[in-house]
């Protein structure tokens, strides 16, 4: 729920190159700027009209007073989180999914510690855009800061002459993908590190990396995921606006170049991520092909240790036989002679019993 002292609503004029932001409708309506009738009028002035988390009500009024359908209310309302463009008798309206929050990853540069962890992505909102032919009105969530970048680029235009609903259309298109860019130089960067490690880690360290390779790998794949559903609607919306089509409200001629860029762009970036995918898939198995090599030769150094104390053990056991036996309450041969002389032989025999047994076994190579 938002106070009624929050800016949610935000208006920009075209012709007046003035912002306008209010919280509720009727004090957008009362900073409005009286107009003549020629200012006044639609063809004029092309406007844009945003509503950050728009609530049940504010897409009713939106859409009683400008003729939406049904449907398109209904989507907006529920949050649709399928990614399209729909086309409609006066407008078009396009579904994208964009990231509440920018946030710069972590570099796994500084692993040494390992305490750090890759960046994470944030949750996903719908923004929704409808375009009219001299109108735009958008529903943006809160976290994100499409409106006022783009805000920011038409105040940096040298030519504001270009501004209409189709630029406004591109340029928040083009800002949605482009917020994608510090996620993805950072999914480079950790990609990057990782791939150093994969033959510098100590055993110990390769343990703890698996979890963080996981980790990224789930991150790459979730924008990718979310950059593949813009990459369709893109793609459509081009051969829309390259068809012959009746519909006065489709884009044409130099605004078709512009979507060509942000295609380009889009498909770039796509490639990018793929290429990372990879990377981390190629250093997760060299990490536990790693482990895997450790564990075998750990293996083995404990086999080898095992056979040795095996072979010592099968030499003493009969000695320990034959002490055990003569321990007990019988007739031990020499007991009654004097002097240690039957002593230091059953010693004796047992010392060469031991080395005759240990140079056997180094012959064998038991030892």
């Amino acid at each position: 729920m938002h106070s009624e002292e929050t800016p949610r609503f935000t208006h920009f004029s075209c012709q007046s190159q003035k912002v306008t932001v209010a919280s509720t409708f009727e004090g957008l309506l009362t900073d409005q700027p009286e107009q003549s009738p020629e200012t006044n009028s639609l063809k004029a002035d092309a406007w844009w009209l945003d509503i950050c988390d728009a609530s049940e009500e504010d897409v009713n009024v939106v859409g009683q007073a400008l003729s939406i359908h049904p449907l398109t209310a209904e989507d907006i309302v529920t949050r649709e989180t399928r990614e399209k463009i729909e086309t409609f008798r006066n407008y078009y309206l396009i579904s994208f999914q964009t990231l509440r929050s920018a946030k710069e990853g972590i570099d796994l540069r500084r692993i040494k510690s390992l305490t750090t962890e890759p960046h994470t992505i944030p949750d996903s909102a719908g923004f929704y855009i409808l375009v009219f032919k001299n109108a735009v009105v958008t529903f943006s969530p809160s976290g994100c800061n499409h409106v006022s970048r783009v805000l920011d680029r038409i105040r940096r235009m040298q030519d504001p002459a270009t501004l209409s609903s189709e630029w406004i259309c591109y340029a928040l298109i083009d800002d949605i993908i482009d917020s994608f860019g510090p996620y993805m130089r950072a999914a480079e960067r950790d990609c990057d590190a990782i791939e150093d490690q994969v033959f510098m880690a100590r055993v110990d360290d390769v343990k703890t990396l698996i979890p963080l390779v996981d980790r990224l790998h789930k991150s790459i794949t979730q924008l990718t995921n979310l950059l593949s559903g813009k990459n369709d609607v893109i793609n459509g919306f081009v051969k829309r606006c390259q068809a012959k089509s009746q519909n006065a409200v489709f884009p044409k001629g130099e605004m078709i170049v512009y979507l060509g860029d942000v295609q380009d762009h889009l498909v770039t970036t796509l490639t990018s991520l793929s290429h990372f995918d990879e990377i981390v898939g190629r250093s997760q198995a060299n990490f536990l092909a790693q482990m895997s090599v450790n564990n075998i030769r750990l293996s083995l150094s404990i086999n080898e240790i095992l056979s040795k104390v095996t072979v010592l053990a099968s030499i003493f056991v009969p000695l320990h036989t034959i002490t055990g036996l003569w321990g007990m309450n019988v007739q031990v041969p020499g007991q009654d002679a004097e002097g240690l002389a039957w002593f230091f032989g059953i010693v004796g025999c047992f010392v060469a019993f031991v080395v005759v047994c240990c140079f056997i076994a180094s012959r064998l190579k038991l030892l």
